[in-house]
């Protein structure tokens, strides 16, 4: 892959083939004559993504776990550097979706977003197919039936429809006989976190089991913020498989060469500890909630690039205008991905939320920040190229950031193992392992669940899959509540088809293993 500052002759050769007109690298003030032949306009959007949970050490995408990212990177141009301009998706979606920066007072419709992307495609006579998780922003003249007030996202968070209204979308995507603009915010991988990289769920959807796990009660234990950035993690793996399937749709339906395809994120998301949010952009966690996913694919574009610009998630607007060579006939605050002015740009910005402050980070001081969360994140979760290398599975180093990891994949009955005591655990959703079937929707990884006699968390405690250890974690209290927790996950190759055996065990000194519970 290059690197490249502007579009490269090889791709701007490429965009001639396709565009009437050469792309002005202006932005908002580019040319104004229209391509003769309109490709399909993609652009995806996805929710509470931090940039780097895709990369690995050295700032290169961990190819090994998140493969279509990764593919992407090989036929688009990356920007690495991508930011937000807001830390919410009611002020982040909308200002993709119109490019002017966020300010107080508006809503995520169209009283406050008028007007947008929707109107300047249609205008050039883009029929639209759309998902606005967050926003109402396309105008109902546009999309009919659109609503005009925002939807219930807390509803739609709960309800485990995100897969299937995004696979829906995905399946809408075909050759058709005017030009079309495919817009979707998918509410991933926005917690709850019950997804995995093959694309299964490893629990019911719903509330969680332990009502609160990532809440600030527990932002002060450092070994549950390990457990949640796991499954986080997790769920990341899975929006690389849904990505996987808008590729291939294109492939399939002979448009991936020809769309202009842009994947990018609302804001990122802090696994700081001891905080009172996770979500709120501070000086403290810039490099965390600031830096998302940011790809563009040009028309004629199968060749990857590096842009190491400070571009603004907020600057898709202008960009896909820029690539599509016609002007935007009204004020926007953005500027083309590929302009000069993004180029020359040497900060990144972020007001707070209540718009009292603006958070400034020099892009030398962000690189520092960002390559020490990345050594971090490696260092407690391995990379995919390292797992793949000991243990023939990209993931495998990820499930083992509990204590003792010398007792994971031994047999119990290599082990000793004293009788039961007092103490014992209530696992959660149990029958589920007792019906494990590779075609269902359910993968029950996650062994969670409430101790009988809480009070003296942290514990030691392993959870066994089938006569082997597959996890290790600590028990846990939520703030003041006496109720003692435990939560694992399990790797996906821990069940097999049919009836599963689950144990819960306390480690004592030794090791020795006092079984909690036998399902």
């Amino acid at each position: 892959m290059r690197r490249s500052g502007l579009i490269g002759g090889v791709l701007a050769a490429l965009l001639v083939s396709t565009l009437a007109a050469g792309c002005n690298s202006g932005g908002s003030d580019n040319a104004s004559v229209r391509p003769r032949h309109l490709p399909p306009v993609v652009v995806i959007v996805f929710d509470e993504f931090a940039a780097d949970t895709l990369n690995g050490p050295d700032g290169k995408i961990d190819a090994e776990r998140f493969p279509n990212f990764a593919a992407l990177a090989r036929i688009s141009t990356w920007f690495p550097n991508g930011h937000t301009a807001y830390d919410s998706t009611f002020k982040a979606v909308p200002a993709i979706l119109d490019s002017r920066l966020p300010r107080r007072g508006t809503a995520p419709d169209v009283r406050s977003h008028q007007p947008s992307i929707f109107n300047l495609l249609a205008k050039l006579g883009y029929g639209v197919v759309k998902v606005e998780s967050a926003s109402a922003v396309c105008p109902p003249r546009i999309c009919p039936g659109a609503r005009t007030r925002r939807p219930g996202v807390l509803k739609r968070l709960a309800g485990g429809r995100r897969p299937g209204r995004l696979d829906r979308w995905i399946g809408a995507i075909r050759r058709r006989s005017r030009p079309m603009f495919y817009f979707h915010h998918t509410l991933l991988p926005h917690e709850p976190w019950i997804y995995l990289p093959s694309g299964h769920r490893s629990r019911p959807v719903g509330n969680d089991p332990v009502e609160g796990i990532n809440r600030p009660a527990g932002f002060g234990d450092p070994r549950l913020t390990d457990h949640n950035h796991l499954r986080h993690l997790l769920q990341v793996g899975f929006v690389d498989h849904e990505l996987g399937l808008v590729l291939r749709r294109l492939r399939r339906t002979h448009q991936l060469r020809q769309s202009l395809l842009v994947v990018v994120a609302d804001h990122g998301y802090s696994f700081r500890v001891g905080v009172k949010s996770r979500r709120l952009v501070s000086d403290a966690n810039i490099e965390e909630i600031g830096p998302v996913p940011f790809f563009v694919k040009a028309p004629g574009q199968m060749h990857g690039a590096v842009n190491e610009s400070l571009v603004r998630n907020m600057e898709v607007l202008p960009t896909v205008a820029d690539l599509l060579g016609v002007r935007i006939p009204w004020r926007i605050d953005g500027h083309s991905a590929f302009s000069d002015v993004v180029r020359d740009r040497d900060a990144v910005q972020i007001p707070t939320r209540d718009f009292s402050r603006v958070i400034r980070i020099g892009r030398a001081e962000l690189e520092r920040r960002r390559n020490e969360l990345r050594l971090r994140q490696a260092a407690l979760f391995g990379t995919g190229a390292e797992s793949d290398l000991l243990f023939g599975d990209p993931w495998a180093m990820a499930y083992r950031i509990g204590p003792d990891p010398e007792l994971l994949d031994r047999r119990v009955a290599d082990l000793h193992v004293v009788r039961a005591g007092g103490l014992r655990a209530r696992v959660a959703n149990a029958d589920l392992v007792r019906h494990v079937a590779p075609s269902a929707e359910i993968l029950p990884t996650r062994v969670t669940g409430v101790l009988s006699d809480g009070g003296r968390a942290p514990r030691r405690l392993a959870a066994a899959v089938n006569g082997r250890i597959r996890a290790g974690g600590w028990s846990f209290h939520l703030g003041r509540r006496r109720r003692e927790f435990f939560s694992f996950v399990v790797p996906e190759d821990a069940m097999h088809p049919g009836r599963n055996r689950v144990e819960v065990f306390e480690i004592k000194p030794g090791p020795v293993l006092v079984p909690l519970a036998d399902l």
